[in-house]
């Protein structure tokens, strides 16, 4: 069976990614920066090992700041729409954290979030979600080998 190969790009289509095989992990973000970076209550986002993921167009603007571990984050957005793409930090080791809903052709339905980190800042009316771990803080990613 060939591995699938997802597509995701920014709302006006400047910036294109490609992620090779499935994501190593689905979870909600619930961190203050990802509150801000979403406007909303948390951010769905795909862990995918560095070596599965591609800009396949345009050049992202990098937005650097501390993350919710106190680590510094370099967010990924396009400078044309604003659209956040994807994070990147030392923290998260040989990953590169995708923002699901720039994902297209249905692939943001496809995964179910396994866990929800940064629980202990999540307003206490949004519901976990059922089956997924719970961590009051962030998790570590497998480091580079």
């Amino acid at each position: 069976m060939a591995t699938p190969t997802y597509k995701g790009s920014c709302s006006c289509g400047a910036i294109q990614i490609e992620v090779k095989g499935d994501p190593a992990h689905v979870a909600l973000c619930h961190c203050l920066n990802c509150h801000k970076t979403t406007s909303s209550t948390y951010s769905t986002n795909w862990v995918v090992l560095r070596p599965n993921f591609t800009v396949t167009k345009g050049e992202p603007t990098t937005y650097e700041a501390l993350g919710g571990s106190g680590t510094k984050a370099k967010r990924q957005f396009c400078n044309q729409c604003s659209c956040t793409m994807w994070t990147e930090s030392p923290l998260f080791g040989a990953v590169v954290v995708v923002k699901a809903g720039v994902m297209d052709d249905g692939a943001f339905e496809k995964f179910k979030p396994a866990s929800e980190t940064f629980v202990s800042r999540k307003p206490a009316w949004v519901p976990c979600i059922d089956g997924a771990a719970q961590f009051a803080e962030a998790f570590q990613a497998p480091k580079e080998e």
